[in-house]
């Protein structure tokens, strides 16, 4: 058994249940057959689903070995793309949700190394334009315009 993953999986289920309970405080304005606590409280299960199996795979002894390590190369560009996403959320108050998804995507695919510009361009355009579809016409949630308020 490990130590690690068992304690990381005992506090999974902590955060679970903490986020379930939390959110199920949430007031009951039902816009469509779900209310606010239906996405958290949805997570919330599959975290706990996780950490049971977490848990499971540590005392069968199934848990990664110490001599597994994480690469330095991989380290530094996983925190570069976790910079990229904080300054799409600083700056998608800026220019607003679509136009900022898009470059959001652009930037982080071409970070990525994604090949070709034009799959680039229009998979940012497909996906940031069908979020935003969603988030705008079946969630009805407002997302940020930024300085262009007259756009999506």
């Amino acid at each position: 058994m490990r130590g690690a993953d068992f304690k990381a999986g005992i506090g999974m289920i902590l955060l679970s249940l903490w986020v379930f309970w939390y959110s199920s405080r949430y007031a009951e304005v039902v816009i469509n057959i779900y209310g606010p606590n239906f996405f958290p409280q949805t997570l919330s299960v599959f975290i706990f689903i996780c950490a049971i199996m977490l848990i499971v795979n540590a005392i069968k002894g199934k848990s990664p070995s110490k001599g597994e390590w994480i690469d330095p190369k991989g380290f530094v560009r996983m925190t570069i793309a976790i910079g990229i996403c904080v300054g799409y959320i600083l700056w998608m108050q800026v220019i607003g949700f679509a136009m900022g998804s898009f470059v959001f995507l652009w930037i982080l695919m071409t970070f990525l190394k994604q090949k070709g510009v034009v799959k680039r361009v229009a998979s940012s355009a497909v996906a940031s334009l069908t979020v935003w579809a969603i988030f705008r016409y079946f969630l009805v949630i407002p997302l940020p315009t930024g300085m262009w308020g007259f756009t999506f």
